[in-house]
């Protein structure tokens, strides 16, 4: 049985709340699937060093953030 993958194509989501649809074709069929959707990356939450391993911008600029939230915190002498 020849199950070799003879093309593969991949369309935008025209559903807002599924990923991208991912189509494949073999000799005798063809399939097709959605990807789950991303998580809205300004939802993430850092998660200890790994944040910063993972995207270094967006580690500084939480950190940052934390930095101005903590100056804001601290009274006025």
């Amino acid at each position: 049985m020849d199950k070799s993958i003879t093309e593969i194509r991949v369309f935008e989501p025209t559903d807002k709340t599924v990923g991208a649809e991912i189509s494949y074709s073999t000799p005798k069929s063809r399939k097709s699937f959605h990807l789950p959707k991303p998580s809205d990356p300004k939802s993430a939450q850092p998660l200890a060093i790994e944040s910063f391993a993972m995207d270094p911008q967006t580690y500084y600029d939480w950190m940052n953030e934390v930095e101005s939230y903590l100056r804001k915190q601290k009274p006025s002498k």
